[in-house]
């Protein structure tokens, strides 16, 4: 427990010193949008661990983006208001949509989730007067100076997305090591022993669902001010499986997974920019492989090699 602790503490100190060493606008771009990512992907794993597997969660992330541009462009909101604001949007939709849905299991599930993405990028599509459509909202602004820092450069977003993120995280293991963790792991298991002992699974598989969605949510209101744009093009089915297949590489059991699928998936691409359009592909290739030789995800490396070592 205490090496991995420190562990922690080490890529904690080493994520917030990384502008001093390097300031390369490029490399912040990429660590922001791994930090978008695993905010998002967090959410994914916490529904997961109630047994429910989403391909929708793109869909909360795009309520998120325009809920947050909406308060802030139409309503004149202060984007530090706003920005809670879409995740408990999120999250409220998520509860709509998950109350009647969740009593569904399995597949049939996922197909349903599938098919509020498409909804939802169905609406923005065709609702070009107060969303944008296909063309998108141009000209989103940036967050407002907090205390004397401006949000001018890539460096304020970086350390922005880094609170967010390891927000997030500790919300994630607090939740895993209390009594409703316990319950979700139980949930996941077997939901009819759990019911059989008097737990209301309906209740808690919406709660795992909307703190997830609310992730999500927040995650897309920051990716909208960030790039002072959103279109429907970013939230699609394969933003959706893009998050499904960060928690399966990192590794869905346990709450770092998630950074490190997010982390590594995010610049694999970048170093195959000439098969930009194979990405699915790529992803689809490292899923099988991973699912191959590491089943429990990147997480389980370090222990696999300790092993290896062990029996030579």
């Amino acid at each position: 427990m205490a090496k991995r602790r420190a562990g922690h503490f080490i890529v904690l100190l080493a994520a917030v010193v990384f502008p001093a060493v390097s300031q390369d606008p490029y490399l912040l771009n990429l660590l922001i949008m791994t930090g978008i990512w695993t905010t998002s992907v967090w959410g994914v794993r916490l529904i997961m661990s109630t047994g429910q597997l989403t391909l929708g969660h793109a869909a909360y992330m795009a309520v998120g983006a325009y809920a947050s541009t909406l308060l802030v462009m139409k309503a004149g909101l202060s984007f530090w208001l706003a920005f809670p604001l879409s995740g408990l949007i999120s999250a409220f939709v998520a509860l709509l949509i998950g109350y009647p849905t969740l009593r569904i299991k399995g597949v049939y599930f996922s197909i349903i989730t599938f098919a509020f993405a498409e909804i939802i990028r169905l609406i923005i599509v065709n609702w070009p007067s107060l969303l944008g459509g296909y063309g998108g909202i141009p000209n989103i602004p940036a967050p407002q100076p907090l205390f004397s820092i401006r949000f001018t450069s890539r460096i304020p977003f970086y350390y922005l997305i880094l609170a967010v993120s390891f927000i997030t995280y500790l919300v994630m293991v607090r939740m895993e090591k209390s009594r409703i963790g316990t319950i979700f792991s139980s949930i996941r298991e077997s939901d009819t022993l759990a019911e059989s002992i008097g737990i209301n699974i309906m209740k808690y598989k919406v709660i795992a669902f909307g703190i997830g969605c609310f992730f999500a949510g927040l995650s897309g209101s920051f990716y909208a001010h960030y790039f002072n744009f959103t279109s429907p093009e970013f939230f699609t089915i394969w933003q959706s499986i893009y998050c499904l297949i960060f928690v399966l590489v990192g590794g869905a059991g346990s709450a770092l997974g998630p950074f490190l699928g997010s982390f590594f998936l995010t610049l694999i691409p970048e170093f195959l920019r000439v098969a930009r359009e194979y990405e699915p592909v790529v992803y689809a290739i490292i899923l099988i492989l991973v699912m191959f030789l590491l089943p429990g995800g990147l997480i389980t490396l370090p222990a696999r090699l300790r092993g290896q070592k062990k029996t030579h």
